[in-house]
């Protein structure tokens, strides 16, 4: 396996860095294109750091090992086959194009898919990424096609000297630093949804179907996602687990409860944009109604004084008066009083 060299660590033992010079590798390609298999490899010292390691070379110390693969590499699937003995069903998992969260639990270890907010250029934020791991005794395999935020974080709290300690840590970590981004996107769409209800109200617009459209299916993909990410930190929060500690289970039974909420607060856009939807239609339908009943009774006033017209206007011998000077201004005289007489007449059937 050909390891590229990363920068060297600043927070190792010197005979460390000189030896191995391995550290978590810089950042790199948001959509991780390159050829690069390893992206992060170290052991958590226990105190919140980390020591860099040759994911070649590897001793059993007892403390927990980290490596982070490119899921796009050519060279991921021959690691984790070879390296880590991954039988084929969990190898596809853990490459699979589009994945949704999961758990599995097996003798030989535990496979975690989990979904993070996407802070990549291009596409949206709903479109989650998504982060494969296999926990097994002291070793922690994560794999992601994408640069997922939640694994930049804890990437940050190693370097100062705040990170997880034990693998029960870092999936706790992992669990609430996805929650916390996540939380401003549900925040997002609420302020969105609370500007289009407030434009519903003052002036309705057929541009606004659109965004609610847009907004709708925004909601409906984050649901799509955590709903059983939900499920499945139900399911790791009461995990028997060696590596997950009580201490560590109330940290993710935290992230459940915010993962909960998140999905009511889903539901809850999903039903406050529906109904923007409603009132938006019954608005945009009283004003079409209303503009054609006012084309009615412009239709109704004319319709008399057309006809009076019409037929005055006959090119036929026999219209009386038509050689008096005051035919004309008499023919005006009726034509109002009849518009009038419509006029009032309307009213008093209450139509106007």
């Amino acid at each position: 396996i050909t390891i590229k060299r990363c920068r060297k660590s600043e927070t190792a033992e010197p005979d460390e860095r000189e030896s191995v010079g391995f550290h978590i590798c810089e950042a790199y390609n948001p959509a991780m294109g390159d050829t690069k298999a390893y992206l992060i490899s170290c052991k958590l010292d226990g105190t919140g750091s980390y020591l860099p390691v040759d994911p070649a070379v590897t001793v059993e110390d007892g403390r927990t090992l980290w490596l982070h693969l490119n899921g796009r590499s050519t060279e991921t699937k021959k690691i984790l086959r070879d390296y880590f003995k991954m039988n084929t069903i969990i190898i596809k998992s853990m490459l699979a194009d589009e994945t949704r969260p999961r758990i599995e639990e097996t003798n030989n270890g535990t496979l975690l898919i989990l979904r993070g907010i996407n802070f990549n250029p291009g596409p949206a934020p709903e479109d989650l990424v998504s982060i494969r791991l296999w926990i097994s005794g002291n070793s922690i395999v994560s794999v992601a096609r994408r640069k997922s935020a939640a694994v930049s974080e804890i990437e940050t709290r190693l370097k100062e000297g705040r990170g997880p300690k034990t693998a029960g840590e870092f999936i706790a970590q992992l669990c609430g630093t996805l929650s916390d981004s996540i939380e401003p996107a549900i925040a997002e769409l609420e302020e969105d949804i609370d500007k289009l209800e407030e434009v519903s109200l003052v002036s309705p617009d057929d541009a606004m179907r659109s965004q609610i459209a847009s907004l709708r299916k925004q909601a409906t993909m984050f649901r799509r996602h955590m709903t059983p990410q939900r499920d499945v930190v139900s399911l790791l929060s009461r995990t028997d687990k060696t590596w997950m500690s009580p201490d560590y289970r109330w940290i993710v039974q935290d992230s459940l409860d915010r993962i909960t909420r998140f999905v009511e607060d889903i539901d809850m856009i999903r039903e406050r944009a529906q109904i923007v939807q409603d009132e938006l239609t019954s608005a945009l339908s009283a004003r079409l109604n209303r503009n054609i009943y006012i084309l009615s009774i412009v239709t109704a006033l004319f319709m008399p004084l057309a006809f009076v017209t019409g037929l005055l206007g006959m090119n036929v011998a026999g219209i009386p008066h038509a050689d008096n000077p005051y035919a004309f201004a008499a023919v005006c005289g009726i034509c109002l009083l009849i518009g009038l007489g419509q006029f009032f007449i309307f009213r008093r059937l209450k139509w106007l």
